[in-house]
């Protein structure tokens, strides 16, 4: 775009301000009507709309008036160009609510946010929630936009370097990024989902940071990073290993199967290979997810447990640049569809990935005879591309929905004796039965059980050691199955009283329908 020389402003002053509005200053860069506006107080009204006019110069009829509201749309109209063409704010889309504004419905370009411009500073973020805000004008969103902007892509000199379009700040982007950090935040800091464990992952984050010229320096300031700069702004990975000897939770959770643990943590970026950029690390190193600088994807580098050879997944959603926020986005939405608990008997807590209650269309929930079974999946590509399946079980309480009592359902305990499974997967049906489940037998009371191990087929029993008496209300195993889409159902056999206790009613307790698919925003 072409600058306005000081002969040229002179001409423009004998124009009407609607022809200079409308028909000049959009072909002019966004700064350039910042010294534009400085000529005469004509243009500073044209830019910044009339209310410094108005002060200087009343107007004393409908005339006037009417002057005024035309000056201050073209005002508006300039800074809605601005934030379009600088910050790729889509103003066709931004009246869906109605023509009429006021201070509870603004447009999106209206909505901006406060930086930190202490490039230094290692304690606060680049960015916070908190600071996002609606701006009264279109140019004060633009002007904040403009700050963040330059702290990205300025060195500290002041000077721009170039980026291309691909990297450039995306005001939208920024404004997603805020929004999914903000779910994360409720979720962490609401105790009825998360109890102790939500705090514990906020104390674990980075503060944000800007990744602008430390991205430039690595070469990579043509990569597809418009998203990728939005999402870290906010937070910028988490601490990894223990803490005070326990483990800390990471943000993306895990499962447990046999001999496989997952467990994956936000990771500050480190550059892989070429142009691949850790985003999550498991903590056993087994599964990365990785951010591809250059074409804007995502994929998962892991090794299998089984034939501990390397290999890749490519993880699309979609095929646009912001594949890296649509995935974030897609993962604090889920959040308040798990659960958390302990990955390992006794073992350390953590976000389970598994669908829970909260997400009724892929968990299923039968009770029977007042044994309530929960049941989900989730895909693991990095063990051979299985599902990976949870069950849990328990007696309900007295306050629980569904219960009965000891007379109602006949016993006091009971505990699992064997299990059926029917496993509808490509057009075919698998029918797996077995006694106990992977070894275990539990015990169940209202609130409570054990968790029996036998080691001879069901003939005598003990009780795993559960780590410093910690134990789940609810008995809960992880196995898998081969990965084709399908669904599974089931049920568990119970023995009423024990299995050693003498003479007790065998019964089935039902495990309702869950489905085994992939995952809906990816394409595996």
């Amino acid at each position: 775009m072409s600058k306005l020389s000081t002969p040229l402003s002179a001409s423009l002053d004998a124009l009407p301000n609607a022809i200079v509005a409308a028909s000049i200053l959009p072909f002019v860069t966004s700064t350039d009507w910042l010294n534009f506006r400085l000529q005469s107080r004509k243009f500073y009204e044209i830019v910044h709309g009339h209310d410094v006019g108005a002060a200087l110069q009343g107007f004393g009829d409908d005339v006037g008036a009417t002057q005024q509201q035309n000056e201050d749309e073209e005002s508006k109209a300039l800074w809605c160009l601005a934030l379009v063409r600088d910050y790729r704010f889509d103003y066709r889309f931004e009246h869906q609510k109605g023509d009429e504004e006021d201070d509870g419905c603004r447009p999106l370009m209206y909505q901006t946010m406060r930086c930190n411009p202490d490039p230094d500073d290692e304690i606060n973020p680049f960015l916070s929630t908190s600071n996002v805000f609606t701006a009264s004008t279109a140019f004060i969103s633009w002007k904040h936009w403009r700050k963040i902007d330059i702290c990205l892509h300025h060195d500290e000199h002041g000077q721009q370097f170039d980026v291309s379009p691909s990297a450039q700040l995306v005001g939208p982007y920024f404004l997603r990024a805020a929004f999914l950090w903000r779910k994360i935040e409720q979720f962490c800091s609401d105790e009825s989902l998360t109890g102790d464990l939500g705090p514990m992952i906020q104390s674990t984050l980075h503060p944000g940071v800007r990744f602008g010229r430390s991205l430039v320096e690595e070469g990579y300031q043509d990569g597809k990073l418009s998203a990728f700069k939005a999402v870290y702004s906010f937070y910028a990975g988490q601490s990894l290993g223990d803490r005070d000897g326990m483990v800390l939770p990471g943000l993306f959770g895990g499962y447990n199967v046999y001999d496989h643990l997952s467990h994956s943590c936000w990771s500050s970026p480190e550059v892989l290979t070429g142009s691949k950029v850790v985003v999550t690390k498991d903590v056993n190193d087994l599964k990365l997810t990785v951010f591809d600088v250059e074409s804007g994807d995502l994929g998962i580098y892991f090794r299998s447990t089984r034939s501990r050879t390397p290999g890749t997944k490519a993880v699309r959603y979609g095929n646009s640049d912001d594949q890296i926020l649509r995935w974030f986005e897609n993962h604090a939405n889920l959040l308040q569809k798990y659960s958390v608990g302990r990955l390992t008997p006794g073992g350390f807590k953590s976000i389970l990935r598994y669908p829970s209650l909260n997400d009724p269309t892929n968990c299923s929930r039968a009770v029977t005879r007042g044994v309530e079974v929960v049941a989900s999946s989730i895909y693991a590509v990095e063990i051979g591309g299985m599902f990976v399946f949870s069950i849990r079980m328990r007696m309900l309480r007295p306050e629980e929905p569904d219960y009965m009592s000891p007379e109602e359902r006949g016993f006091d305990t009971c505990q699992l004796v064997s299990r059926y499974w029917r496993i509808t997967h490509g057009g075919e049906v698998e029918e797996v039965r077995g006694a106990g489940v992977v070894g275990y037998y539990p015990l169940l009371s209202e609130g409570d059980h054990e968790s029996l191990v036998s080691d001879d087929g069901g003939r005598t029993f003990h009780e795993e050691d559960s780590g410093e008496g910690i134990r789940e209300k609810y008995f809960s195993y992880q196995s898998c199955t081969d990965g084709e889409e399908g669904s599974m159902e089931g049920y568990l056999q119970f023995k009423a009283g024990s299995i050693l206790g003498g003479a007790g009613e065998v019964f089935d307790v039902r495990v309702a329908p869950f489905p085994l698919k992939f995952p809906q925003c990816c394409q595996y």
